[in-house]
């Protein structure tokens, strides 16, 4: 008898425990907190691309280091923001090289976030 009931209470345990978790307050992903007001290159965009691509995507670093993708000069940029490599290659899609390379880094949703939303909005050079 005594098995019988801590077989119930074990299933009526399992079975109750994970009812009222609500995955968003369980593993936030504070997408919906960032800020894509006024998303523009020199104010939102290029503070991102200084801080996790220029060390290897600059005009200076861009030939020994960069595979020759320069990100620093607008019309560079925009080659890659057109053929979708910059977006994929930050997401870690397929097809394309994850950036930054070598590391399992990944640059945060937020700023990734940002970055799709310029493109989203027409990736102007302001």
């Amino acid at each position: 008898m005594k098995f019988k009931q801590i077989l119930f209470l074990g299933l009526v345990i399992l079975f109750s425990s994970c009812y009222y978790d609500v995955e968003e307050e369980l593993y936030p992903t504070n997408i919906s907190k960032c800020d894509t007001t006024n998303t523009k290159l020199s104010t939102k965009i290029k503070p991102i691309l200084i801080k996790n691509c220029y060390v290897c995507h600059s005009v200076s670093n861009s030939i020994n280091l960069g595979g020759n993708i320069d990100l620093e000069t607008y019309t560079e940029l925009k080659k890659y923001v057109d053929n979708s490599k910059l977006l994929m290659s930050i997401k870690h899609q397929s097809g394309v090289w994850s950036m930054p390379k070598g590391t399992s880094y990944k640059i945060p949703a937020c700023d990734i976030n940002k970055i799709e939303y310029w493109i989203k909005i027409g990736a102007k050079n302001d």
